[in-house]
């Protein structure tokens, strides 16, 4: 069944039964044109946090699809433990990938880094624009895979700031290639936690110092095994194994 979203700020809430969901613009020319979706079919919407409203087909113009919500129930697709990843700026078209595989591996935020040896350099006025597209993957990819809310791709931090907001998950660590000792199923083995963040290193890896001040800030070092992954790789892979620890 083709899956929409509303828009945060315009978002239902809980509404009677019998109330019409209106869908303009390119979703609307999606449903009639590419779908060719018919009155009576079914489609379901979400409110962008966890509520879905299934509804059917009650008319349709030339600009409008207008639905009638049949019932109202929560998301069965999210998981109870919120997955962060912090991944630093990597070439546009991996960046693009991994934001991707992230949303539908069940990711809740997607946070770009600037690292040192990130390859990627943005001005002020690209972050803005990279941002937003970002989002708008993360909106596509959750319309696909029938996610409950839209994941956020956040505003470009460094890596001072992404040490801060790991701080406050229960479960913290980064992938390096060089560490040693503990593993992956040793920090998020079992399910006794909410919340997990982690950090990936670009093309060039994580910098010693950078791991340093990780290790400093009370960010635990992983191995992800013997091989050595790409960075578009690590995160989705990582993200797989928090899916199994947690959901399936």
């Amino acid at each position: 069944m083709p899956k929409f979203f509303l828009p945060k700020e315009t978002s239902l809430g809980v509404r009677k039964v019998s109330d019409v969901i209106e869908i303009t613009g390119d979703d609307a020319r999606h449903i009639s044109r590419t779908l060719r979706m018919k009155v009576s079919d079914s489609v379901t919407v979400s409110n962008s946090e966890g509520t879905d409203y299934l509804c059917e087909i009650d008319s349709i113009t030339s600009d409008t699809v207008y639905l009638k919500i049949l019932s109202v129930k929560e998301s069965d697709t999210e998981s109870s433990v919120k997955s962060a990843l912090f991944q630093a700026l990597i070439k546009y078209d991996k960046m693009d990938t991994v934001i991707q595989k992230a949303v539908e591996l069940g990711v809740s935020d997607i946070y770009p880094v600037e690292s040192r040896r990130s390859i990627v350099k943005l001005d002020k006025e690209t972050k803005i624009k990279k941002v937003e597209r970002w989002n708008k993957i993360a909106l596509e990819a959750s319309k696909q895979c029938g996610r409950g809310i839209i994941p956020v791709v956040h505003e470009v931090i460094d890596l001072n700031i992404c040490a801060e907001i790991l701080k406050g998950f229960d479960k913290k660590f980064f992938c390096y290639e060089s560490a040693e000792g503990k593993t992956i199923k040793d920090v998020i083995g079992g399910k006794d936690f909410s919340s997990v963040g982690f950090f990936i290193g670009p093309e060039g890896g994580i910098a010693p110092e950078e791991a340093g001040y990780l290790k400093n800030s009370g960010i635990e070092e992983v191995s992800l095994g013997r091989l050595i992954l790409r960075t578009e790789t690590a995160g989705p892979a990582v993200l797989s194994m928090i899916l199994y620890e947690t959901q399936l």
